[in-house]
């Protein structure tokens, strides 16, 4: 293969053709568009126009006739009052000046039904439901039928020969009123059978329970209740009987509770004894200690009570086992 070919370098036409083609695109434009920032100065950054996307408009209701009917009344009744106003502030100061400001441009109508919006819709709505109230149609009542007027007579006859009735049973002595409804009352009897030897069944006596028993269960049932409380209370779980009380095994007696808090008692005694001695006994070792050293630092010099000290001190084989001693106990 010769150098030419291996050559990757362009030649000056296909330079040419991607310059032309370059060219040919258009560059969109770009738009600077306000960013949101924390600083004060206002923040922009530069879009494009297809990347933009447009904020759909609101489209504002048109104002029905009667609301514009509302809103020009009330601005007439807002003309009157500053008038009136007006003319009390000049009655007050100078009785002579009686003119007053008339509202004309469009700005200052505008900016008086800002101000007055909720009260001109309140009274649109007003009207609005006054005209569908009128408007609403009265509901005629259908006359009677024929056959509505036949069955209201039949009725008053009807009611008339019960009440000519009635009077004759009171004369004869009769009873007034409707009949008693009758009823069909069923009753079911239990009957109790037991199997016979012989493969029948004979009749048995049906079981009923005395007053006797009765009570025995409501008081197993109060022995039960009292037994829960006295439970609650209780610091350990007690034991109980057939019918429902405390078996006493379970339970201190009266003279075993005494007895405790005469032992309780005693103990507390003792121990407030045992710390009073053991306080003394410390007060006065302090005492003697302090004492022979003060002595022995006024009679004694230095050199023998430095001899001293040295003998009352821990050898480092004795040192070693206090520090032992310690490690183990923490185990």
């Amino acid at each position: 293969m010769s150098d030419s070919d291996s050559d990757e370098s362009l030649n000056t036409e296909d330079l040419n053709e991607i310059n032309s083609t370059n060219n040919n695109f258009e560059e969109e434009e770009t738009v600077e568009v306000e960013v949101k920032s924390i600083e004060r100065e206002k923040q922009t950054k530069k879009v494009k126009k297809s990347e933009i996307k447009e904020k759909p408009q609101k489209v504002k209701k048109e104002r029905t006739p009667a609301q514009k009917a509302a809103t020009a009344r009330m601005l007439e009744a807002n003309k009157k009052k500053k008038e009136e106003k007006l003319k009390n502030k000049n009655n007050e100061i100078k009785p002579e000046i009686k003119k007053t400001k008339k509202i004309k441009s469009k700005k200052e109508i505008e900016n008086v039904i800002s101000e007055n919006l909720e009260t001109i819709d309140e009274e649109v709505n007003n009207e609005i439901n006054e005209e569908v109230q009128n408007n609403k149609k009265t509901k005629v009542k259908k006359p009677p039928s024929e056959k509505q007027l036949a069955a209201r007579a039949n009725l008053i006859k009807i009611n008339k020969a019960r009440a000519e009735a009635r009077k004759e049973g009171k004369e004869a002595g009769g009873k007034l009123g409707r009949k008693k409804h009758e009823y069909n009352v069923i009753r079911e009897k239990i009957i109790y059978m037991i199997p016979d030897g012989n493969g029948d069944f004979k009749k048995i006596r049906t079981p009923v329970i005395t007053d006797k028993q009765r009570q025995k269960q409501e008081q197993v049932q109060k022995n039960k209740e009292e037994f829960n409380e006295i439970q609650e209370k209780a610091t350990k779980i007690l034991k109980q009987k057939k019918n429902g009380k405390i078996d006493g095994r379970s339970q201190k007696s009266e003279a075993q509770l005494k007895i405790l808090e005469k032992a309780r008692e005693k103990a507390k005694l003792k121990r407030q004894e045992q710390l009073k001695a053991k306080k003394e006994k410390e007060k006065n070792e302090l005492k003697e200690t302090i004492t022979d050293s003060v002595i022995d630092v006024v009679t004694k010099p230095a050199s023998e009570i430095k001899e001293i000290k040295q003998k009352k001190r821990l050898s480092q084989e004795q040192l070693k086992q206090y520090q032992l001693k310690k490690d183990l106990a923490m185990f």
